[in-house]
């Protein structure tokens, strides 16, 4: 079994159920930017990143087995800075916003509008690409946004 090794900067076309190809880019490990365009053809690692974002997510290792890498890009300024994610205790509820390996409390109002920091596998992330190209709501985006507690 061959290791997967994962180099800032990577640029990799996603194969879709649909015969296009979704795109993303190796951020800050585990992170990856996704860049929102689908195409029938591959499109090269810089053409890639003139597209604007998508979203950019944690991704599991093992959903680049069936990636394709394209080549290197360099990463945009925006991109190379690390953004907020939230966290909610799964027992009491309680919010947090996780950015540089830090967490600082926070209340249901600070943490809307970001991403969860969850790490994502392949099938839930080729969910994601394809509700987002057909402009409708991810079933798994929906189950990780923040709740309110008692």
């Amino acid at each position: 079994m061959s290791r997967i090794i994962v180099k800032l900067g990577n640029v990799y076309s996603i194969p879709l159920d649909d015969g296009r190809y979704a795109y993303a880019q190796a951020l800050e490990s585990p992170e990856f930017a996704f860049f929102d365009v689908a195409t029938e053809m591959e499109l090269s690692a810089e053409e890639v990143t003139s597209y604007p974002l998508m979203f950019r997510i944690w991704v599991h290792k093992s959903s680049l087995k069936t990636w394709n890498k394209l080549g290197k890009a360099k990463i945009s300024e925006p991109l190379s800075k690390q953004v907020p994610r939230f966290k909610q205790d799964a027992l009491n509820g309680k919010l947090s916003i996780y950015i540089n390996e830090q967490e600082t409390p926070a209340s249901l109002e600070e943490v809307k509008g970001l991403e969860c920091a969850a790490v994502w596998e392949g099938s839930h992330i080729l969910s994601r690409i394809s509700d987002h190209l057909a402009g409708q709501e991810n079933i798994w985006v929906a189950s990780m946004q923040p709740k309110k507690k008692g």
